[in-house]
């Protein structure tokens, strides 16, 4: 029969935590990176890109258009997954991303967004 040491228990429960807190949804963690108003929404494979105005504060992503990954990178106002048919020209988003280009528009890869009620 094997035991476990103090010390193994100890560094077990460490990765567990750590691998739970990575898996926290940041819409949950922070305040959004942009917030703005749908100008265009158009259906892709796997996908949807929004394009976006920002509101006034969030000039950085000016005329970005946002893909959103189908199946939850973009959530209601009560966490419910939405598609682009649920989306119309002048719902107003949060928007959360990690990294973006620094191009004109900037581009940002895998973010993730709340349409705000």
């Amino acid at each position: 029969m094997r035991t476990v040491s103090l010390a193994g228990a100890v560094a077990l429960a460490a990765m567990l935590c750590a691998c739970s807190a990575s898996e926290t949804d940041v819409r949950d963690t922070r305040e959004p990176d942009a917030v703005g108003t749908v100008v265009s929404v158009e259906a892709g494979a796997g996908s949807f890109d929004v394009e976006f105005a920002p509101d006034a504060g969030y000039e950085y992503f000016d005329g970005t258009t946002f893909a959103f990954a189908d199946g939850g990178a973009l959530e209601s106002a009560t966490g419910e997954a939405l598609t682009a048919s649920d989306l119309a020209v002048g719902d107003h988003l949060e928007v959360w991303v990690e990294s973006c280009a620094e191009s004109f528009p900037v581009q940002c890869p895998d973010p993730v967004g709340r349409l705000v009620p």
